[in-house]
């Protein structure tokens, strides 16, 4: 008897940790980093990585839709990618894949406590966008916030994606000390 029920709670353990599978074709995701300063006069700048590749650089948009609650209708991102110009730039399938596959596993991690470290300086904040194909909402997931406030995602694939949108920035801005 002990058998039938220890066999029937591997099959429901087994189960539910498929239906918790899930591939890249099923999800929607992008990438963004963005500057946001409301010190001494608004400043907000950035770009943003879609599904194919494209890079869509933006610099003081105006009617810009932020999440709200870690959400965003995916048609507000659509009408900001839509203020937003599209790049010379764009990265290879393989690139953007494996940066996708490191979004799941960063989906999953905790944030460090915010610290405030300055004042006036803005932010950069480096992000993911993530959602079921199907879904009506975007789940906003921080990676890193640095400027006057630092935060963190604590999974090593955070940090590997933001090195990446680092990397498409093309400079450091706010240093890693203060994590």
């Amino acid at each position: 008897m002990k058998y039938l029920l220890l066999l029937g709670i591997m099959l429901v353990v087994g189960m539910c940790s498929d239906s918790e599978e899930f591939t890249l074709e099923d999800k929607t995701i992008y990438f963004q980093y963005e500057y946001v300063n409301n010190a001494w006069g608004y400043q907000h700048n950035g770009f943003i990585v879609d599904q194919d590749g494209n890079i869509y650089e933006y610099d003081q948009p105006e009617n810009w839709n932020f999440a709200e609650n870690n959400k965003i209708s995916k048609a507000d991102f659509e009408a900001n990618l839509s203020k937003a110009e599209l790049s010379s730039s764009s990265l290879t399938e393989t690139e953007l894949e494996n940066m996708q596959e490191l979004a799941l596993k960063a989906s999953t991690g905790n944030l460090t406590e915010l610290k405030s470290v300055m004042a006036d300086a803005g932010a950069d904040v480096y992000a993911v966008y993530i959602a079921d194909t199907n879904d009506n909402y975007l789940t906003y997931k921080l990676l890193q916030m640095r400027g006057d406030n630092y935060q963190k995602n604590t999974t090593n694939a955070a940090d590997e994606i933001t090195d990446w949108l680092i990397g498409i920035r093309g400079e450091p801005g706010f240093s890693d000390e203060h994590f």
